[in-house]
């Protein structure tokens, strides 16, 4: 067990670890991007104020790239703000919302993506394992993003009886999945919330190989 982890005891106690476990990364992605963001512009904001006196024009083009950075810094705080509730799944459904994450991933970061869903997919299943399966693909996308260094992704929603298929490959260095370098919790992760739906998560990756995940999770024939 990592050092401040939760202990888990029943599935209660899993979901209850699961929760804190999102917000810590919420914490760390706060902590990391607009709280550090917005010290520093608090810093050039200083140095800008002894320049207005020895150099105004200097200190007006450096007020005019502050600016930009400061609505950078706000459009990466709405970024978050959409991470934590991204459209409402219950209403519009999980294909709609990957379809958007897809569509904004490729807005937001050089990567190309493709992505398919066979004609007896739909999301007519509980919205609570919608949200989860969200997640899922929302934590796989910030894994390659922040690890991969992917030029394109190809991700395909397939079903096979009562389980659906989940099925996000990427063309970047990959890494061994035996070898997870301590801190990267993403994958660990991964696999406690496949298990607590009930589903597997294989993984097929090497160096200079890309990476591949597989979810199968069963979540037809509920109702």
């Amino acid at each position: 067990m990592r050092h401040g982890e939760l202990p888990v005891y029943d599935r209660t106690d899993q979901a209850i670890r699961l929760i804190e476990e999102e917000r810590r990364r919420i914490a760390r992605d706060l902590h990391d991007g607009p709280a550090q963001d917005i010290t520093n512009v608090s810093m050039r904001l200083e140095i800008i104020q002894r320049m207005l006196k020895t150099n105004p024009e200097l200190a007006e083009a450096e007020l005019a790239r502050l600016n930009r950075r400061v609505v950078g810094i706000v459009n990466s705080i709405r970024r978050l703000i959409y991470d934590l509730r991204p459209v409402a799944i219950d209403e519009v459904g999980l294909i709609k919302a990957v379809t958007e994450l897809c569509r904004r991933a490729q807005e937001e970061w050089p990567v190309s993506i493709e992505l398919t869903v066979a004609p007896d997919v739909h999301d007519d299943f509980a919205p609570a394992k919608q949200v989860a399966l969200y997640r899922l693909v929302q934590e796989v996308f910030q894994n390659i993003r922040k690890h991969a260094e992917a030029s394109s992704i190809r991700m395909s929603l397939t079903r096979s009886g009562p389980e659906l298929h989940i099925d996000i490959a990427d063309d970047g260095k990959g890494f061994d999945p035996a070898a997870i370098p301590a801190g990267r919790y993403g994958i660990a992760g991964m696999q406690e919330r496949t298990a607590y739906l009930g589903g597997q998560l294989r993984i097929t990756s090497a160096p200079q190989r890309g990476s591949r995940f597989l979810f199968t999770i069963p979540v037809y024939g509920e109702r």
